[in-house]
């Protein structure tokens, strides 16, 4: 379902007659509205103006008025000055599934006389129990679990969760019982950890389309260390290795982020797992409230992935069919800087560079996709994703 920003429900509004609107305060002197070039739906008419304006004929005509707004943001999606009708994408279910790194250096101790895996202990289980994590689903299993100096580079060894990823704050004290019995002890094979995270958020995934599904990688170090590998050939613990699974898992079918949460010294190189798997930067932690920094990342982490890069189509009211033609995607930053994006006639079509959004199906679309690189671009934290109904649509030139 999508929210109207005028505070109605979807029905409501889209079942006006008005194409293209403006929102504002009559300070436009009775100009109309810009028309669209056809109704929203089959039935709809033309362009209607702002707050004290009048209606554009026939959706052609009519001044354009000022545009909508997202809260406080202006919005004008096309060179026309149309507003259209806008819409607030409602949230997709978020799930993050966790690997989390319990070799031995977990141990060290950090401020306040605590270890390291104590830290992230008591931040992951403030963050499954924060109240802004409920409705979010979050799963967790673990990797550096052989003795020091041997690891396993096989991806199926890391396959298997320790607690499935359920809804909170259901599965909250699941999470934390886990974590509550687990003891530091080995090495760091970030790259088969990746692969076999990866392996079971995509089946995840599957298993539940409606949801937007992330791997997080918590680690206390980089994925260098030399070992002797017990099983999957050759040693895994490069970070090269960890880049190259980073970057499977983006390019996949389902593609998945892999985020990244550093906690210790000297991890700037994760910031390249972190990059390859389509969520720009590592969120590093190191010395000082090494709990209070973890809970903090792990928020802006929860914010950066709640913009999904697939979005559910609502149905119209009854009787009725939205013209495609006049649906656009539009992001908004906390600045209010916003941008109208473009759309592509089918996945092959996305751009490396300029991204852009398509439907899943053309003749019956369910969902609206974003473009990789789009998505990649909107995952900030303080964005919002807005629709606008009744403007004609911005296309790729």
């Amino acid at each position: 379902m999508w929210r109207s920003l005028l505070g109605l429900g979807f029905l409501g509004v889209l079942g006006a007659s008005s194409a293209c609107s403006s929102s504002n305060d009559g300070s436009n002197n009775g100009q109309g509205g810009t028309g669209a070039t056809g109704p929203v739906f089959s039935a709809g008419s033309g362009g209607a103006g702002g707050a004290g304006g009048s209606s554009g004929s026939s959706g052609t005509s009519g001044t354009p008025g000022t545009s909508g707004a997202a809260g406080s943001c202006p919005i004008t999606v096309n060179d026309a000055g149309c507003s259209g009708e806008l819409y607030v994408g409602e949230t997709i279910p978020l799930d993050i599934y966790i690997m989390f790194d319990q070799s031995g250096s977990m141990l060290n101790m950090e401020q306040g006389g605590v270890t390291r895996m104590d830290a992230v202990r008591d931040a992951v289980g403030k963050f499954v129990n924060d109240p802004k994590s409920t409705g979010m689903g979050v799963g967790i299993g673990y990797f550096g679990y052989k003795p020091i100096g041997q690891t396993t580079c096989a991806a199926t060894d890391y396959e298997k969760e320790a607690v499935a990823i359920g809804q909170l704050p259901g599965n909250a004290q699941a999470i934390v019982d886990s974590l509550s019995g687990l003891q530091p002890t080995g090495e760091t094979p970030s790259g088969a950890a990746i692969r076999g995270a990866c392996t079971y958020a995509k089946s995840w995934k599957l298993a539940t389309p409606g949801h937007e599904v992330v791997i997080l990688l918590v680690t206390d170090g980089k994925p260098e260390a030399p070992v002797t590998c017990s099983t999957g050939g050759a040693c895994c613990p490069t970070l090269e290795d960890a880049v190259a699974a980073a970057t499977e898992c983006r390019n996949g079918k389902p593609g998945l982020k892999t985020y990244v949460l550093g906690v210790g010294p000297l991890l700037d190189n994760l910031g390249q797992i972190a990059t390859a798997g389509g969520s720009e930067k590592a969120y590093l932690v190191s010395g000082g409230d090494v709990s209070a920094q973890v809970l903090a990342a792990l928020n802006e982490i929860r914010a950066a992935a709640a913009i999904p890069c697939q979005l559910q189509i609502p149905p119209p009211p009854v009787g009725k069919e939205i013209n495609l033609a006049q649906v656009n995607v539009v992001h908004t930053t906390s600045g209010c800087e916003t941008r109208t994006i473009f759309y592509r006639d089918a996945e092959p079509s996305c751009d490396a560079t300029s991204g852009g959004w398509f439907f899943d199906n053309p003749s019956a679309p369910q969902n609206v996709i974003l473009c990789g690189k789009t998505c990649d671009d909107v995952s900030v934290p303080g964005g919002q994703l807005l629709f606008s109904i009744g403007c004609d649509r911005v296309t790729i030139h």
